[in-house]
């Protein structure tokens, strides 16, 4: 195969790594879309970052009932939703994982 010819598949989904110091150091914690199931998420780790993991816990967090911004003032009528799910899924890795050191300096 010529060199620079193999197909590459990117995932069109982001995850977020959440600090979490509570959980042992073979545990991290991600936030992802709501479509992503336990198998995609270890399927991505394995293949992407060639991470082990042991089992995949998730759990589906709803956010609290909030008021609407009242945008016409003729409209005295209140509006409450609720705004999208967050799901968080814990990975325990076969490996511990370091956290890398957090940023002091924030400034751009």
């Amino acid at each position: 195969m010529p060199l620079g010819t193999k197909k590459v598949f990117l995932p069109n989904f982001t995850l977020a790594l959440v600090r979490t110091p509570h959980l042992p150091p073979n545990y991290v914690q991600f936030i992802v879309p709501l479509n992503i199931n336990k198998l995609d998420l270890k399927d991505y780790l394995l293949h992407a970052y060639n991470v082990e993991v042991l089992s995949v816990r998730s759990f589906i967090q709803q956010q609290n009932i909030q008021r609407a911004k009242n945008k016409d003032l003729n409209r005295p009528k209140i509006e409450w939703y609720r705004p999208r799910a967050i799901k968080k899924m814990t990975v325990e890795l076969k490996e511990p994982f370091v956290y890398p050191p957090e940023p002091e300096d924030l400034s751009p």
